[in-house]
């Protein structure tokens, strides 16, 4: 009241599924409030650059894939020279490329493999006499297609709370949709005070900032004995030290994998929890090894 200003966000832009789903890349801007107490909400839509190519994901539709398992026993079986993590490591980029081969020839789009079935389904009903054998053969491989279809946007969406099978894919197309867009970085604000919206500006600039950020221009030198120097209690016992650096367990490394997210945002190799779980039989024995290298005193570092 008074001479006190109030802004408060009033107007607001409402988007359904089938305009999110045509215009994917579409946002609100909010005009001046010259002359009103109102903004006009601008609606516009943008066509979004990547700047990098797409990171790899590994997909939960392939841990059920038959083709996908001889492609993992056979890359495992190769003799490869190094530390055990090393050798992890080459694995994982080697299924990885053979992977996104396989992917690209289209035998795990389900998406694809839905619209074939669903003409062929289709077109067998039109004939005279229907072989109902043939139907039913081809609605049972629609019904696990649709399952798979469904899996690949729950991975998407990362969703947790609801079970497989509800027949959800649209909700989680649409969530999948949202996310991208509210993660979004539609511009940054310069040191110099300019807002940049060009993709690769934006990523250097990220670069940049948490570089200086996580960097220390203190004086190395005698940081040690003035630490060794400050007036702090030994809270760690001689029992918890003996635990917190006993040697790693293959079973304490089985339960730690098991814990995993199977659908969770999969690390920088982008292989996810769900490939683990479901090759464990397969690569167990190399994780394992190496988990427990890494945590060895001569442990090697790639």
């Amino acid at each position: 009241m008074g001479d006190a200003c109030i802004q408060e966000r009033l107007d607001r832009a409402f988007a359904s599924d089938r305009w999110v789903e045509r215009f994917p890349e579409s946002f609100v801007n909010h005009g001046t409030d010259l002359g009103s107490d109102h903004r006009a909400l601008i609606v516009a839509d943008r066509e979004c650059k990547r700047a990098t190519k797409p990171l790899f994901r590994f997909d939960a539709r392939w841990a059920s894939n038959p083709e996908v398992k001889p492609f993992v026993e056979e890359i495992w079986q190769e003799h490869i020279q190094g530390s055990p993590m090393y050798r992890l490591w080459i694995r994982l980029k080697r299924l990885r490329h053979r992977l996104h081969q396989w992917s690209r020839a289209g035998t795990s789009n389900s998406a694809r493999q839905i619209r074939t079935l669903e003409t062929e389904i289709a077109a067998l009903k039109t004939e005279y006499p229907i072989d109902w054998e043939q139907v039913n053969r081809l609605e049972g491989d629609l019904t696990r297609k649709w399952a798979e279809e469904e899996l690949y946007w729950r991975q998407k969406s990362r969703i947790r709370w609801l079970k497989v099978g509800d027949q959800n894919s649209s909700y989680f197309y649409t969530v999948t949709r949202a996310r991208r867009r509210r993660n979004f970085v539609e511009k940054l604000l310069s040191e110099e005070g300019e807002w940049v919206e060009e993709e690769e500006e934006k990523a250097g600039m990220a670069v940049n900032f948490y570089s200086s950020l996580f960097t220390s221009e203190c004086e190395e030198e005698g940081i040690w004995e003035k630490v060794d120097a400050l007036p702090i209690d030994r809270r760690v016992t001689d029992e918890m030290n003996t635990s917190l650096t006993a040697e790693v367990t293959p079973e304490e490394i089985r339960r730690t994998v098991f814990g995993m997210g199977s659908t969770q945002a999969p690390g920088s190799d982008g292989f996810t929890g769900k490939f683990f779980k479901s090759f464990l039989s397969i690569v167990g024995p190399s994780v394992v090894e190496a988990v427990r290298s890494f945590f060895c005193k001569w442990a090697y570092f790639v």
